[in-house]
């Protein structure tokens, strides 16, 4: 699992990645969400971003499975475009390490 966060006209966004099984049953989950400071518990600890609720979920299949890609838009949610075309792009690049 692993969090992405950028920073976009002041508006703080985020990816969280998760990838499930192995071999043709691996799947990858991919949410786009507005990030939210979440404060450190201790002074050494500090303020971390954490995901909100999720705009947009892509999930992606293992090149093995015949299953096309899905993906899930929050009706209730509106992005700026270049927030959708980065998530996009790093969801294509991550799907292009992996060889999905």
């Amino acid at each position: 699992m692993s969090l992405l966060t950028w920073d976009y006209d002041g508006d703080l966004f985020c990816v969280l990645i998760t990838e499930t099984g192995a071999g043709d049953g691996r799947m990858t989950y991919f949410e786009l969400s507005e990030a939210r400071m979440v404060p450190g518990g201790a002074s050494s600890m500090p303020a971390s971003p954490a995901p909100g609720s999720t705009a947009v979920t892509a999930l992606a299949y293992a090149p093995e499975e015949e299953k096309p890609a899905e993906v899930y838009f929050d009706a209730t949610q509106t992005l700026p475009f270049a927030v959708l075309q980065h998530f996009v792009a790093l969801v294509a690049s991550r799907l292009a390490s992996t060889g999905s």
